[in-house]
């Protein structure tokens, strides 16, 4: 394994030196964040389908839960920190590695949590558009899809965050999950305009049913967390592993400490999860589609528009909901440390979680339709 890391650093090291690539790499590894898969991925695929929008949400965070446990049983490290442990253990020179504000997250390395969820839950997407999309969009849809794989893996890497084996698993992985999902619940089927008798069947018929009993996905939120939380439990004191083990080298190779980000620790990934299905729980309650969407593609373009406004008002909306809930609970909860992230990092990646799905569902397009139907 030191053989493959010592190659994957050199490689970073040689990547690196196109410096010109600063502003792509990172731009890019924020497009390719799985915030973005809940942010932007699946408010596209609400507004071209409600069905193929819930294959999303439930893609992402299924991948998102499997890559934290796998990052757990893994263990892997990351470059920027595994360059000072190799130089110690070895009585030689720390190879040199360029840091940026995006590098130093604190979750273990294996795999790319980038590339596995946000690459599965774009896969449903993209085969849905190519299906649906007249020849050669299609195929451009394909074409664009396979560079964004491309740049989204050298981005990692050129960032010193994962090192080429783990970005290869992340890819694979995810594009696996991607297409399972796309499998499971028939996705290239519901692209092909099916009339609503060929609709109700099978796995899709669940996904119906899961859109008019919303309350369901509260419970595989708040159930994934709280599994999340055992499986924790049981490395910690069972088989005594520090789960958070990589928060504290993280915090000891990262060269400014402001960079370092307590949000990509494992559990507030688990908490986010809880947050984004009760999020669309509760949008689904309050807002339900119409019968007629959900076998029915919507590919006008205003649907690109619609997704953009919704990523730009939920950050916004997420900013504010942190600030408040700091406010609130930091004076009386203990904060984030070595240990972990705190009680209000969590109960504020609920909320913020939470946040997207609702705007999306139905807040945007309530005050959006009464905008376009005032006189």
């Amino acid at each position: 394994m030191e053989t493959l890391h010592v190659c994957g650093v050199g490689f970073i090291q040689w990547i690196q030196r196109f410096q010109y690539l600063d502003s792509l790499m990172i731009n890019t590894s924020h497009l390719g964040s799985p915030l973005i898969a809940y942010a932007l991925v699946f408010p596209l695929a609400y507004y071209l389908n409600p069905t193929l929008g819930l294959v999303t949400m439930l893609c992402a965070s299924f991948t998102e839960w499997f890559s934290g446990l796998l990052k757990w049983i893994l263990h892997g490290h990351r470059p920027y920190w595994w360059v000072g442990l190799y130089a110690r253990k070895t009585n030689t020179a720390v190879m040199h590695l360029e840091q940026f504000p995006v590098t130093c997250e604190t979750g273990p390395g294996s795999p790319s949590g980038h590339c596995m969820i946000t690459l599965a839950s774009l896969v449903p997407l993209v085969l849905y558009l190519y299906q649906c999309l007249l020849s050669p969009y299609g195929e451009l849809v394909l074409l664009i899809f396979g560079l964004f794989i491309l740049v989204l893996g050298l981005s990692r890497c050129y960032l010193a965050a994962h090192f080429p084996h783990q970005v290869l698993a992340g890819v694979v992985s995810g594009l696996c999950f991607g297409y399972f999902f796309t499998h499971l619940f028939q996705v290239v089927q519901l692209a092909s305009k099916p009339s609503k008798s060929t609709l109700n069947h099978g796995m899709v018929n669940y996904l119906v049913y899961l859109i008019r009993t919303p309350g369901l996905l509260i419970g595989f939120g708040f159930g994934s967390l709280l599994l999340a939380w055992m499986f924790s439990w049981f490395l910690q004191t069972i088989l005594g592993v520090d789960v958070n083990w990589s928060v504290k080298l993280a915090q000891r190779a990262c060269r400014r400490p402001e960079w370092v980000h307590l949000s990509s620790s494992l559990m507030v990934g688990f908490a986010r999860i809880a947050g984004y299905l009760s999020g669309l729980a509760i949008a689904l309650c309050l807002c339900q589609p119409s019968d007629r969407s959900l076998w029915t593609p919507n590919t006008n373009l205003s649907v690109v528009s619609l997704a953009v406004i919704s990523v730009i008002v939920t950050k916004l909306t997420e900013a504010l909901c942190r600030r408040a809930i700091n406010a609130l609970l930091m004076p009386i909860l203990p904060p984030s440390n070595s240990t972990g992230p705190g009680v209000a990092l969590l109960a504020s990646s609920v909320v913020e979680g939470s946040v997207g799905p609702l705007l999306a569902v139905c807040v945007l397009p309530s005050m959006l339709g009464r905008f376009w139907q005032t006189p």
